[in-house]
């Protein structure tokens, strides 16, 4: 299904790019006839795959020496696959795929290139796209030529056949590798080995109705785990070996049961499988399912609690899902069950063992032992099927040891029942029951954590993540009605990773005192204030980012930096200050 947001330029140029450059051997970047043939094709594979260039300058400066001693046109025809490479990036403006093929070829050509530079794509490109760029390219220039090398054996003329061509060539190169008898290319086989974006888009782009607008491989993986239960299977058996058939039907009967057309990434649906676990790796949720108790820890700011009650929600929805009579009942009334299932308290100095496990009370001159919040909880949630995820945020603002008492040996021997240390009471965990703690690293070093809570959770560094960032500023972008171009804000990110690292590599700070998400995303409100005074695409990185620094950024990294010599301090904001509003 195309997207409804995807730019449909872009399956239009890439039908003519087949037509003008595969079945025949022109330029569809440039006017130039003729260029585009087998022998060109050759070199190109020689120049980039045969003898790759792994240091560590950018890709621009490491491809324009690859292809130095290479004639222009064999230039130009490498030039096309880094076109086609950005093409599809919904998160790239046209100036942009632009830029990257002007900066491989030299500036001569800003005004030679043809209208094939369009504004968006068909989905976000993503950070994995983007840094394995040479692996991409590799795959395109290995996949074409052998497409060009065929056309004839396989008489193969027009536009539809080829791109069944494509799709064939792809399916077997990603499920039956070593098997396959479509090419005897052992470099091609390798590279289709891969989890590569562009695999999954050369096959969008052939047969959208077939394949989704889905870039990555752990997404496709993520949401066959997610709604596999509508298939009518009790686990993903099976599921693996067509995971696009696999994915196609799974729309298709999410479409039947809500009854309307579902994307993928439409917010409502995604927000039920984008932190899902793939087949390769162990997810978060899973760890957490099994665990059953877990620490976000790390720098103030970095969304610790957004996290935890983002990870109670997909495991409450994974469970949820098991049964498929539940998935209608879910998009209609997802907010209500995440309320009743998810319990936040919030600790403090205060906060003591009578409040959460139990203490005596005196009540008409005497003692009258009372239940606290846990056990008044635990007798709540207990005969329910669903998952109930309690989140305890800053528990390094209270004497955990203290205030956990006999739950620490609850946590080892559920469904036990333990005895309190005051009246005849005693707790027993229920296996529905799960435990989300947050607490800022800053204020409560993991050293001083006793090693019986420390024994009984699974601790999860939560610093930085460009993603996460990535998600608020589009929130607060709609949300706000704000028109700010994904690139602005691509840029605005990278700047705060840099500064990150920066920190990080700071001996004065380090990892611990990054700065957390919710301090960036302040930008958004600030331009949202200053709307209309301005004007500009380069606004939104000038005089909001700025701000955001003078009365954000700054402060915290100045609180940071402590009790450091006023000129010392002064020279480390400058240093960083460059960071974030340079680049």
């Amino acid at each position: 299904m195309i997207p409804h947001w995807a730019n449909r330029a872009v399956y239009t140029h890439f039908d003519v790019f087949l037509q003008k450059c595969i079945l025949g051997n022109d330029s569809y970047i440039t006017d130039n006839p003729g260029i585009f043939t087998t022998a060109n094709l050759n070199a190109c594979v020689t120049a980039f795959v045969d003898n790759p260039d792994t240091g560590d300058r950018n890709f621009d400066a490491k491809s324009r020496d690859q292809f130095a001693a290479y004639p222009k046109e064999v230039q130009e025809v490498f030039a096309h696959f880094i076109w086609l490479w950005g093409m599809p990036a919904s998160d790239m403006t046209g100036a942009g795929k632009k830029g990257a093929v002007v900066r491989f070829l030299g500036d001569d050509y800003n005004d030679k290139l043809t209208g094939v530079f369009v504004d968006g794509g068909i989905g976000s490109a993503g950070q994995r796209h983007k840094l394995n760029k040479p692996f991409e390219i590799s795959y395109l220039l290995l996949l074409f030529r052998e497409i060009k090398s065929n056309l004839q054996a396989r008489q193969i003329a027009d536009v539809p056949a080829l791109k069944k061509y494509i799709e064939t060539l792809c399916r077997e190169l990603y499920y039956n590798n070593k098997d396959t008898t479509e090419t005897a290319d052992e470099k091609l086989k390798k590279a289709g080995k891969e989890f590569l974006a562009l695999h999954h888009i050369l096959l969008h782009l052939c047969d959208p109705d077939k394949y989704e607008a889905i870039a990555a491989q752990k997404h496709k993986d993520a949401i066959i785990n997610t709604f596999f239960s509508i298939l009518d299977k009790e686990n993903t058996d099976g599921l693996w070996d067509d995971i696009d058939e696999s994915i196609l039907a799974i729309r298709n009967k999410l479409t039947e049961i809500l009854g309307y057309e579902v994307n993928f990434y439409d917010e409502d649906i995604q927000d039920a499988w984008n932190f899902g676990e793939s087949k390769d790796d162990v997810s978060e949720v899973t760890l957490f399912e099994y665990k059953k108790a877990m620490v976000f820890y790390g720098p103030p700011g970095t969304s610790k609690t957004h996290s935890a009650t983002r990870l109670a929600e997909l495991l409450i929805t994974k469970q949820y899902f098991r049964n498929k009579q539940n998935i209608k009942a879910y998009f209609e009334n997802s907010d209500q069950i995440f309320e009743e299932h998810i319990h936040h308290l919030q600790l403090h100095s205060n906060y003591n063992y009578e409040d959460f496990i139990a203490g005596l009370h005196i009540e008409e001159k005497s003692s009258v032992v009372k239940p606290g919040y846990l056990l008044k909880l635990i007798e709540k949630v207990k005969d329910d099927k669903l998952p109930h995820i309690l989140i305890l945020d800053e528990i390094n603002r209270t004497d955990i040891s203290r205030l956990f008492g006999e739950l620490f040996s609850a946590l080892e021997y559920r469904n036990k029942k333990i005895k309190l240390s005051v009246g005849d009471l005693a707790i027993a965990l229920p296996p529905n029951l799960y435990f989300i703690g947050t607490m800022n690293e800053i204020d409560f070093s993991l050293e001083r954590i006793d090693f019986a809570l420390r024994r009984r959770f699974l601790w999860q560094f939560k610093g930085f993540d460009r993603n996460i960032l990535w998600n608020m500023l589009q929130h607060k972008k709609r949300e706000l009605q704000m028109n700010i171009s994904d690139a602005d804000i691509e840029t605005f990110i990278n700047r705060c990773e840099r500064l990150n690292r920066k920190v990080s590599a700071m001996p004065e700070l380090g990892e611990n005192y990054q700065v957390g998400h919710t301090f960036f995303a302040e930008v958004v409100d600030i331009f949202k204030s200053l709307k209309g005074v301005h004007s500009g695409r380069l606004y939104f990185l000038n005089q909001p980012v700025t701000i955001l620094w003078e009365i954000s950024i700054k402060p915290i990294l100045q609180a940071f930096l402590g009790n450091m010599d006023a000129d010392s301090k002064k020279d480390k904001i400058t240093e960083l200050q460059k960071v974030m509003l340079n680049g």
